[in-house]
């Protein structure tokens, strides 16, 4: 099961699941809302594509096995600019219209599942996701295009040094931000190093008189909001990788 929330938070989950009269699974464990479903099948459908245009511009993929994957969803139902398109126009714009339609055909067909499937929606015992439970074509295009994602592309060299890159810089940053909290903790006397990494959260770092877990979160929450590039930057300073500008 997915994380669900802080135990700090949990207070308010309950409140929103009394709420929304969510079931009650087991203890500390409720049913999803049914639109989560959906949310999940959006994003499934969206970055099942997406991958694969990313694997394409990688040079992963190649554009016929793709082509053929989201024809094989649209069938007869091709739109009129791409029935058009001629040798010169790019796979670009090829892909582009495909997609469109293809993300037609499997919006149609989560919503269809979501109808049919609403009853185990509601009781909260749905097996599976709304993907499982879409029809045809559709459920296939899904599970093949994350298959070939996952076998072509996330297997990449590049793609598997960028996520080694991305873990060793969350790794740089909670053991800095955490080690801060951690040697501050109960009144103690931080070192240089750590007074001035506290000092990057202002106002907001936390209080040395705090539990370790209630600091622990606020630093969490720190590093989480912080965008991709930031993080990258911020790791390499704390390292000596880079020099601040």
């Amino acid at each position: 099961h997915k994380f669900g929330c802080y135990q700090s938070e949990l207070p308010l989950l309950e409140q929103i699941t009394s709420k929304l009269g969510l079931p009650k699974l087991d203890e500390q464990r409720w049913a999803r809302h049914p639109l989560v479903y959906l949310m999940e099948a959006a994003d499934d459908i969206c970055y099942g594509l997406i991958d694969l245009e990313d694997g394409l511009e990688m040079d992963l993929l190649d554009y016929g096995e793709v082509e053929a994957l989201l024809l094989n969803l649209v069938g007869d139902d091709l739109p009129e600019t791409y029935r058009q398109l001629g040798p010169k126009d790019s796979r670009r714009r090829k892909l582009a219209i495909l997609r469109g339609k293809a993300i037609e055909h499997l919006t149609n067909a989560a919503a269809r599942a979501f109808v049919e499937q609403q009853q185990a929606l509601l009781a909260g015992n749905l097996a599976g996701d709304l993907v499982e439970h879409m029809h045809g074509p559709a459920k296939q295009c899904v599970v093949q295009a994350k298959a070939m994602a996952r076998e072509k592309i996330f297997q990449d060299k590049r793609k598997t040094l960028h996520e080694i890159g991305a873990y060793t810089t969350l790794e740089i940053l909670l053991n800095a931000f955490c080690g801060a909290a951690l040697e501050q903790h109960g009144g103690r006397t931080p070192s240089f190093k750590n007074r001035r990494i506290l000092d990057l959260l202002g106002s907001n770092a936390p209080n040395p008189d705090w539990p370790l877990y209630q600091s622990f979160v606020r630093m969490i929450d720190f590093i989480a909001g912080m965008t991709d590039s930031y993080a990258t930057e911020m790791a390499g300073e704390m390292t000596g990788r880079s020099s601040p500008t």
